[in-house]
């Protein structure tokens, strides 16, 4: 065979490039689809070259504006021009080989280890975020328990699907220990008496080993025993549970937060500490290229990248390259629809198609699995995605908790699900969004992922896909405004049209949702015209780097330095900007952790002002003086009105509002979630509704204040299984709070025991509390489907703005005083 000597010449001479369209122009063996640069692409690369020696940079591409060739140009430029060792990161396994794929078909040299292609500066390292993120990194790690490399640094690290791979970092810096490991007994046992006092129930949820449980240790407890906490946790550094991330962590274990879950122990720093990787730390060029952050500050919070830079990131001059998407939400359009009946429509849409449903948990994703060809998760992934991309009419394919990371262009999918919203899966995650519940900071966390699930199946500007948003929790925070100014300008005009589209398909059949669907997958040209016209005109806005996000950096910086003065001082600028009450608390819980290095009672003032503002963050060592609750001194129908008129703007809001919680009433939710629904009820209906144990760790469930001075004393146990009786353990949680009601509350004031269960029959050894109401199952269902006959009439003709005909039609679905007992709950009685 006769070597050819011209494709090494081609070679060679491509390498000495360095502006990188000039090397995509010179690569011998690019293939037919990608035999020129698009726009957009041309564009980024054209401004990146003009300022490549900023040491952060941020690349901006729709989802499926080609960022990967992006990338690999970048780095192959970097290398031409000395700047390497260059290591291009992408989230997981499964892109690495894409990636690699990729520079395969372009005849751009990449490899996947760290051996002497990549350490003399000719391939590209193509790896995991993890590879260089982790504490036994082998670009060496710094610190007292870290490491020295033994491979060389990287000068140029490239973060591919940034947005992605933040998940990825905050993975990289938690400590996380199993609930079988002895070190977790002893941390529960050592941490045992804060946490029973912060919150009884709480804390047997979590010994009982309960998966509801959930506890923070507070910051005091964790920062006075911190010399228990190393040495119990330097015993087990070399344990393969937390070997690679101790070393990441040792230095900053006294400023980070504790979260006890029924699985693990989990340990995280307020912000990633990035410093101590080594590889990313020292490196001249980081560049982040990314589809859309709702808040681009998160790259300062999580990464330490620079403000100023990412202030200024480079996009393309149109944010419109994007592929069709028409965006479809049936609570929006036909929102007496059943779930079972969305789901078959979806099912028909599969016939000859693939359908891609992206749902939160393994236990959603027991809803599709009998209809599903396959239920994907990190282990079948890869196979399942092959199987899709090889056979455009598979059908039904589920992915479980899922949202970045997966291509899926062309016929691989045209139908694309969102069931849900994407749920927090850590305990830190978990605890957060307790205690950020209605913050315009969990907003933007939760639209981020919302967003990375909707591109998965427009990877080109060629490409097109439906998108059914299903769920009526996520119908409610898509509709917020809030939520909106969060996503991308192309998504939000989609989201816009998607509306236009929904006033024509109002009190229309459901199929006509089915119609719709088809004009779009069926290519209808006048489909194609507009939709095109509302993405043309779109610009990227400046970008958003929030104060918080600065701020909190910063603070933690001076932290981790020991300079407390100086954390709190930065601590504070993030409060002062802070949008909400919700979001103040949270921020200045964690000013208190700081503040309580330099005097623990000032820590302590700050916490009780902290929780004055969010009910929901760590309760003071003191504890929290109880607020007495009462009942709005306005008639019933008026009182609902008023709150109604607050919270919605319009009867579809209150469509949307009502339902998504009416859906967190359901039995099996998550017990948080439950009570707040039942507290946030209380509102809708024109009393008071208070959460009595969340609030200050004693007391009920929840409280309500009805008008006319009576109230509920309530104890939820939606979680317990149908057959079960009401046990012992349960009936004298029902009675406990009925003593601290009367302690409180005094003796002559009216109160009924009101016990949500399953089922009203005791069990014989549980004494029943005397005048013990129950919401059964059955009495819930039919609560349940009156709510639903409500949000119907307030919503109709704007009745809720109406005070009397509110009052009017609460009193006809027995939602007053005098009838909600008799209508939605049954005597307690002693079983068999």
């Amino acid at each position: 065979m006769a070597v050819n000597f011209g494709a090494i010449k081609a070679a060679q001479a491509a390498n000495k490039l360095i502006d990188p369209r000039d090397i995509f122009n010179a690569l011998p063996s690019k293939p037919v689809e990608m035999s020129f640069l698009r726009g957009p692409q041309d564009q980024v690369l054209d401004k990146w070259f003009a300022r490549r020696n900023q040491r952060d940079l941020v690349v901006k591409l729709n989802t499926g504006g080609g960022k990967t060739l992006v990338g690999l140009l970048i780095a192959r430029s970097s290398l031409a021009e000395g700047k390497g060792p260059v290591a291009y990161l992408v989230p997981d396994r499964y892109l690495v080989d894409q990636v690699l794929a990729e520079a395969g078909r372009l005849g751009i040299e990449a490899t996947g280890d760290t051996g002497f292609a990549y350490a003399q500066g000719r391939a590209i390292l193509v790896e995991t975020f993890q590879k260089l993120f982790n504490g036994k990194s082998v670009f060496g790690v710094a610190g007292s328990a870290g490491r020295s490399p033994s491979a060389p640094r990287p000068h140029t690290v490239i973060i591919d699907d940034a947005h992605a791979c933040l998940n990825k970092a905050e993975q990289a810096f938690r400590l996380s220990i199993p609930a079988s490991n002895d070190a977790y007994r002893a941390m529960l046992e050592l941490f045992g008496d804060e946490l029973e006092s912060q919150a009884p129930a709480a804390y047997i949820a979590l010994t009982s080993q309960q998966s509801s449980g959930i506890q923070q240790v507070p910051y005091w407890a964790w920062a006075n025993k911190k010399r228990e906490v190393l040495e119990l946790l330097a015993s087990i550094s070399n344990t393969e549970e937390i070997q690679f991330s101790w070393p990441l962590l040792a230095d900053v274990l006294p400023i980070s937060r504790a979260v006890f879950t029924a699985e693990a122990l989990e340990i995280e720093a307020p912000c990633p500490p990035a410093s101590v990787v080594v590889g990313f730390d020292e490196a001249e060029r980081r560049i982040y290229l990314t589809a859309t952050l709702a808040d681009d500050g998160i790259l300062v919070s999580d990464l330490d990248a620079d403000p100023e830079a990412m202030a200024d990131p480079i996009t393309p001059a149109s944010a419109g390259d994007i592929g069709d998407r028409l965006i479809l939400v049936p609570q929006q359009t036909h929102p007496e629809a059943s779930e079972d009946e969305v789901r078959d429509l979806i099912l028909g849409l599969a016939g000859d198609r693939n359908v891609v449903v992206i749902v939160p948990s393994y236990r959603r994703a027991a809803y599709w699995k009998p209809y599903a060809k396959a239920v994907l998760d990190k282990d079948t992934l890869t196979a399942g995605i092959e199987q899709m991309r090889n056979d455009p009419e598979l059908g039904l394919v589920v992915l479980v908790n899922r949202y970045d990371g997966v291509d899926l262009p062309g016929d691989a999918c045209h139908v694309l699900v969102i069931d849900g919203l994407p749920e927090a899966m850590s305990g830190s995650e978990r605890i957060d969004q307790a205690q950020l519940t209605g913050s315009e900071l969990l907003v933007a966390r939760q639209v981020q992922r919302l967003e990375q699930g909707m591109g998965r199946a427009t990877r080109s500007n060629d490409d097109h896909c439906v998108v059914f948003l299903l769920g009526r929790r996520l119908a409610e925070r898509l509709y917020s405004p809030e939520a909106r100014e969060c996503f991308s300008p192309a998504t939000r005009a989609q989201i816009e049209l998607s509306e236009q589209v929904a006033t024509q398909l109002g009190g229309t059949a459901l199929d006509t949702l089915r119609e719709a669907a088809l004009q779009c997958l069926n290519r209808d040209p006048e489909w194609l015209t507009i939709s095109r016209t509302v993405l043309a005109p779109l610009r990227y806005p400046p970008a958003r780097v929030s104060e918080i996000a600065i701020a909190s950096r910063e603070a933690f910086n001076h932290a981790a330095a020991g300079d407390f003065t100086a954390a709190v001082a930065s601590s504070q600028r993030a409060i002062d900007v802070a949008p909400s009450d919700s979001d103040r608390g949270y921020l200045m819980q964690q000013q208190g952790a700081y503040q309580h290095h330099l005097d623990p009672s000032i820590a302590q003032q700050t916490q009780k002002a902290a929780n004055r503002r969010n009910r929901n963050v760590l309760r003071p060592m003191g504890g929290v003086e109880y607020e007495r609750l009462s009942a709005p001194t306005m008639e019933q129908g008026a009182a609902a009105s008023s709150y109604l008129q607050a919270r919605y703007p319009t009867g579809n809001d209150v469509v949307i509002g009502l339902n998504a919680l009416i859906d967190d009433l359901g039995w099996g939710n998550k017990s948080d979630v439950f009570e707040q629904a039942w507290s946030d009820l209380a509102d809708h209906l024109g009393f008071g509704g208070q959460r009595p144990e969340r609030d200050t760790g004693s007391g009920p469930d929840g409280l309500w204040a009805l008008t006319g001075g009576s109230f509920h004393v309530i104890e939820a146990k939606n979680q317990v299984d149908e057959a079960n009786p009401v046990y012992k353990k349960h009936a004298e949680q029902l009675s406990n709070a009925m003593d601290w009601f009367r302690g409180i509350y005094g003796t002559n004031t009216r109160c009924t025991p009101v016990l949500i269960h399953p089922r009203a029959a005791f069990d014989r050894k549980a004494a029943i509390p005397t005048g013990c109401q129950v919401v059964t199952a059955e009495r819930l269902a039919s609560l349940r489907d009156n709510l639903r006959t409500l949000t119907v009439g307030l919503s109709a003709s704007n009745v809720f703005r109406d005070g009397a005909a509110t009052g009017r039609l609460l009193a006809t679905l027995g939602l007053t005083p005098n009838d909600f007992l008799k209508r939605y709950t049954s005597n307690g009685f002693k079983g068999s």
